[in-house]
């Protein structure tokens, strides 16, 4: 008997196409730190286009509702394939028929067989005629089964993920609006607060846990809250910024000791290396400004020699303009000196 090439074809195209969904909804889901591929691209030129289209530091509903439509589009697009990819193995192998005729199925009718197959326990109406038919129909159920247990799962990961952005955001926020505003408002007159220094330590592990999610969920990149104080990327900038001024914007016998701002610099910069990882950014931005002092100094605050706290701010060039560059692939702008605003 001849072999039809062309049904060959198709058939390792079908196969092809089921088996990708499964590597990209397993990448995406369970590879620490990577996307699949499907989804990297139809994430990245998504996001990308949404940018273009919405000026920078804008609260709009599109941009704020691209991160949602974004995650359910992923997974809708691996349910999609799936269904497409098992409809064309059913067809090319010819195995469904009617239950009550034992006619062959047509086009359509295969794709309405897939389906209920891959989704549901089905309703009888459709059957597989062949041994090679029904054991494909077991293993089309298993598939659909696990990959929409694999999208649920990831889905609420995701979400609870988002949440604890917000809370870090809204955390930091409750510190000042921005750097300068922290460390004014950790001053007591004499000596930065205790409780000051307690929230220090206390935001690095919450810190930590953010970048660990971006890592695991590379997709949370594309959420973005409507106001500043409740944006991760935002209150991160401002949380860096604080952590240089008190480092080496501060007279050092008035700093804090190290053990409490240290800890949260290193958090930032893992930060910085995970989310950089897994976030697509176009072009290169400049280093930004240094931090202003100003409000520092209309506040009392004993202020560090300027020619030191430049110095300290040149070395740190490399790691501010990759956060800057974070922030903006954000959608948001890097604050400007004085008052960080």
């Amino acid at each position: 008997m001849p072999v039809d090439v062309e049904q060959v074809l198709l058939l390792v195209v079908a196969v092809a196409v089921v088996l990708a969904v499964f590597f990209d909804a397993l990448v995406t889901t369970l590879k620490v730190g990577d996307t699949g591929p499907l989804t990297r691209f139809v994430l990245g030129r998504a996001w990308h286009l949404v940018l273009r289209l919405h000026r920078r530091d804008s609260g709009s509903a599109l941009l704020r509702s691209t991160g949602p439509a974004l995650l359910f589009g992923t997974v809708l697009v691996w349910v999609v394939l799936l269904w497409a990819g098992w409809s064309l193995v059913f067809w090319e192998v010819g195995a469904v028929v009617d239950a009550q005729t034992s006619a062959p199925a047509p086009l359509v009718e295969t794709v309405y067989y897939a389906g209920f197959t891959v989704f549901t326990l089905g309703v009888g109406d459709y059957v597989s005629a062949t041994s090679t038919g029904r054991l494909l129909t077991a293993v089309a159920g298993f598939s659909g089964l696990f990959l929409i247990t694999l999208a649920i799962t990831y889905l609420l990961s995701v979400v609870s993920a988002v949440v604890d952005r917000r809370a870090l955001a809204a955390r930091v926020h409750t510190l000042g609006d921005d750097a300068q505003s922290i460390v004014v408002n950790g001053w007591n007159g004499q000596g930065f607060a205790s409780a000051f220094v307690q929230h220090l330590v206390s935001l690095t592990g919450q810190v930590t846990d953010v970048a660990e999610q971006h890592l695991a969920y590379p997709v949370l990149h594309y959420f973005r809250s409507r106001e500043r104080s409740s944006a991760a990327p935002c209150a991160l900038v401002h949380l860096d910024e604080a952590m240089l001024l008190l480092d080496s914007g501060i007279a050092p016998e008035a700093r804090p000791h190290p053990d409490a701002v240290e800890p949260v610099r290193r958090a930032i910069g893992h930060y910085i290396d995970t989310a950089s990882r897994t976030t697509t950014a176009r072009g290169v931005p400049d280093v930004p400004a240094a931090p202003g002092r100003a409000l520092l100094e209309r506040a009392g605050l004993p202020l560090a020699d300027e020619r030191d706290h430049q110095r300290a701010v040149s070395a740190t060039a490399e790691r501010r303009r990759r956060l800057r560059q974070l922030l903006e692939s954000n959608g948001w702008s890097w604050p400007t000196a004085p008052g960080d605003r």
